[in-house]
């Protein structure tokens, strides 16, 4: 069994420098190399900026590769808060339009490159693991569907989609979409090449302050002065991008690829060949690979961390998948990784700029589409001098400095989400 992403066949990251860093000077630097980072490079130098891009990973090592490739525009947006009762209409309405905007960025950045990158219009399906979650998402489709072109439609009798006992019901998401994430991150990092982007990885960052005009960055490969700073870090962010990073946790997620199923089973387990989610906390996710060929299934196991190659965590893998999808049958696993979800603690996006600083991070599990998005809607602020008219950039990220007592409870807030959610699905 191997223990890369299984999108690694496809494009595997690697180290790259194309400039010395030490003592340079630039008029953008960006530190974090994933879609966020790229994204913003190439907007940038597009606009006539000498643009820096480091990473103290190889390149697209993060999240960006590791992700289960599910393009829904941000749908999942705020999912840990109610944005109309905390914000009121008007703003949840401008959250929603916004992410939506996400979604079509990224369509007209990929556009005829739709094959290269796997692109395919598959729809998200949402599964209520139970009969009040599948009531809550009734009442989410109508809300959605009033003023949205997202095509939403509640699918009461989920035989033609999913065959098992455990769901109760399912919100469709028809403009949704998949993608090969790799694919796509080689697609962007590609674009940033032919644009003259200067890149060095690795690179980490351990301070920076600002200095009279300028940031001083100190780095592991020197010191580099910026006009303008750019953090796109998400969940692997540490001590050396400032205390924002108490803004955000990497949350561990974990995906398995089973063998090669072959194209006609993996359409009687998955008919539509949709990408699918469910409405739990401690939530499961699932597609088919985009040779239809296999089944790719997600979790939240935090307690597994760096042990993906444990007999423990294949044995949990093996569990789920035959829990949801019962009539699979004699199958294996050939991987399973893991990557980390950049999570804030309202579970909103964070687009703030301080002077010629500006922070950029917090998919929450939504970054295919946000993230290229906000890297891009970032280099237009520091182009046009302004801050961004996006509602995402006016909502207040609060600190929380316990962070990091927070990620030792992971596994037990895991445990108590698994339990209750098990108690909603048979009685609720």
């Amino acid at each position: 069994m191997k223990t890369y992403p299984y999108w690694w066949e496809f494009y595997k990251p690697y180290h790259f420098q194309n400039t010395q860093v030490e003592n340079s000077l630039y008029d953008l630097v960006v530190v974090g190399a994933g879609y966020t980072g790229v994204s913003a490079a190439i907007q940038a130098s597009s606009k006539g900026l000498k643009t820096l891009l480091i990473d103290q990973l190889a390149l697209g090592e993060g999240a960006s590769t590791r992700s289960a490739g599910m393009v829904s525009g941000g749908l999942n947006l705020g999912k840990k808060i109610n944005l109309f009762r905390d914000y009121g209409e008007d703003i949840a309405r401008q959250f929603i339009q916004e992410s939506i905007g996400s979604y079509e960025y990224l369509e007209d950045q990929i556009n005829h490159h739709h094959e290269e990158v796997s692109y395919q219009k598959t729809g998200r399906l949402v599964l209520a693991h139970s009969k009040k979650k599948f009531d809550a998402l009734r009442q989410k489709t109508n809300l959605l569907n009033s003023f949205s072109n997202l095509q939403i439609q509640i699918i009461e009798n989920l035989e033609s989609e999913i065959i098992n006992n455990y769901y109760k019901g399912g919100m469709l998401v028809k403009n949704a979409a998949s993608v090969n994430p790799a694919s796509l991150y080689s697609f962007f990092l590609d674009k940033a090449l032919s644009n003259k982007v200067d890149i060095f990885s690795p690179c980490k960052l351990l301070s920076h302050q600002k200095i009279d005009q300028f940031y001083e960055l100190r780095t592991s490969e020197g010191k580099i002065k910026t006009q303008y700073l750019i953090i796109a870090t998400n969940g692997y962010s540490d001590k050396g991008i400032g205390n924002e990073h108490y803004n955000i946790i990497g949350v561990p997620s974990y995906i398995a690829a089973t063998n090669l199923l072959g194209e006609e089973k993996v359409q009687k387990l998955l008919p539509k060949l949709r990408m699918y989610s469910d409405s739990k906390n401690d939530l499961y996710y699932f597609r088919p690979s985009p040779d239809h060929k296999r089944i790719l299934f997600g979790a939240f196991p935090v307690w597994a961390y760096g042990m993906e190659n444990s007999k423990i965590v294949k044995s949990f893998f093996q569990k789920k998948i035959s829990l949801i999808l019962p009539k699979i049958k004699n199958f294996s696993i050939d991987y399973i990784w893991g990557g980390k979800v950049g999570v804030t603690f309202n579970t909103l996006p964070m687009l703030k700029k301080t002077n010629n600083k500006i922070y950029v991070f917090g998919c929450n599990g939504s970054g295919v589409a946000l993230m290229p998005y906000l890297g891009n809607q970032a280099v237009n602020m520091i182009t046009t001098n302004q801050n961004s008219n996006l509602v995402i950039s006016k909502i207040k990220n609060d600190k929380n400095y316990f962070k990091f007592f927070i990620i030792k409870l992971l596994p037990f807030l895991g445990w108590y989400y698994r339990f209750k959610e098990n108690i909603e699905n048979k009685f609720l």
